[in-house]
């Protein structure tokens, strides 16, 4: 099988939970370089996935002829102009969402991208779902969607603390802006968005086909409950996803009423719930995260109770943190194939279906129109927005 020479650029988290593995396990893809800023970062990916070279001058790589694309999974603030020196140095890109901070930033790498001609896949990797591929394949052939709901919640008061309030719309809602559009196959033509608290939003969207959506973004859930869920209502049925594991369908006698889907995994974590969920579905990811929360609650308050890091509760820390499932990366949401079409398409010269740079603009456009929406408690019409 003919494979296409990659680079990674960012050896951080999103890297080590997905792309280094992503790269090493696609069918269509040989990884021959990773850079980053931190040499033990890059002594670390290159023990653990045997990489031929490694850098900390992301210079080098790009500048290296064997390499045909490159993965860019750095800083948001940085992943613009990164992407636009690797079209000028001749590679194709996979970046990872949101593809900048700002508007003005994705308009210079769609004008970058057009100018070199080579491919831009931004990360919104959803697309590729196979429960989301399943679930758009039967709302387009039952009348298209009228009426969408989608919740995407989680535990983002304790992992998002690094960051400034009111942001989450730009670095997570924004893969549903995409979503959205993909599903809908139209573009917004107004947003409102209102708040109870910072990172705890309601999102409605009229798109130009007459259908209407709602998003519920709250940072504030835990654990136990799954982070995302998708309702569709269509000309008369429905189909409603469990965070990417169980699709159901209501109001359609020829289909089946309920669909399971496979797991993720990680080659360092344990694997057994990539089949639970093909077996049982929503019932194992329920189960799943109920036991993670009550573990983590459990060392929690032991911890808590000596003041210190309780050695009774070691054996629950080494498998929420070590040993188990990825907890936000154990479904499918598309990374592995949403990489390895990217690849496949640029042996076979042909237009990807991933996010392309165009639409890395359109999210970010929504995301800003949200912000906007919220701060100023106005409905943001769209209709003059035409990439």
């Amino acid at each position: 099988m003919q494979q296409v020479v990659f680079g990674l650029i960012g050896a951080g988290g999103i890297a080590q939970s997905q792309h280094l593995p992503n790269l090493t396990r696609a069918p269509h893809v040989t990884l021959k370089s990773v850079c980053d800023v931190r040499p033990d970062a890059l002594q670390q990916a290159q023990r653990q996935y045997a990489i031929p070279h490694a850098t900390t001058d992301y210079r080098s790589l790009l500048s290296d002829p064997e390499i045909q694309a490159v993965v860019v999974a750095t800083r948001e603030d940085m992943q613009a102009s990164l992407t636009i020196e690797a079209l000028q140095a001749g590679k194709h890109v996979y970046v990872e969402k949101p593809l900048a901070s700002t508007s003005d930033e994705c308009a210079a790498v769609v004008a970058a991208q057009k100018e070199t001609g080579r491919f831009v896949a931004v990360g919104f990797n959803r697309r590729f779902a196979p429960a989301y591929r399943k679930a758009k394949e039967i709302v387009a052939a039952e009348g298209g969607p009228w009426n969408i709901h989608y919740r995407l919640s989680d535990d983002y008061w304790r992992w998002g603390k690094s960051y400034p309030p009111r942001v989450r719309v730009i670095h997570e809602v924004c893969h549903i802006f995409d979503l959205l559009r993909w599903l809908t196959g139209s573009e917004a033509a107004s947003v409102y968005c209102v708040e109870s608290r910072p990172d705890d939003e309601i999102i409605t969207l009229k798109f130009r086909s007459g259908c209407v959506a709602s998003i519920m973004s709250s940072g504030y859930a835990t654990m136990d409950l799954p982070k995302e869920r998708l309702e569709v209502i269509t000309e008369k049925g429905a189909v409603t996803v469990e965070d990417f594991v169980e699709l159901r369908t209501f109001g359609f006698a020829h289909r089946e009423p309920v669909l399971r889907f496979a797991g993720h995994t990680h080659p360092d974590r344990e694997f057994t719930h990539k089949y639970l969920f093909e077996a049982e579905g929503a019932a194992a990811l329920f189960a799943l995260r109920r036991m993670g929360w009550a573990l983590r609650n459990e060392a929690e308050a032991a911890d808590a109770l000596s003041g210190e890091p309780a050695p009774d509760a070691q054996e629950m820390r080494r498998y929420l943190n070590q040993t188990g499932p990825l907890w936000n990366y154990m479904v499918n949401k598309g990374w592995l194939p949403a990489l390895d079409h990217f690849a496949e398409r640029i042996l076979t010269n042909e237009k990807p279906e991933n996010a392309a740079a165009e639409d890395g603009l359109r999210a970010s456009v929504l995301c800003h129109a949200a912000i906007r929406s919220r701060d100023n408690n106005e409905v943001v019409s769209l209709n003059g927005f035409d990439g």
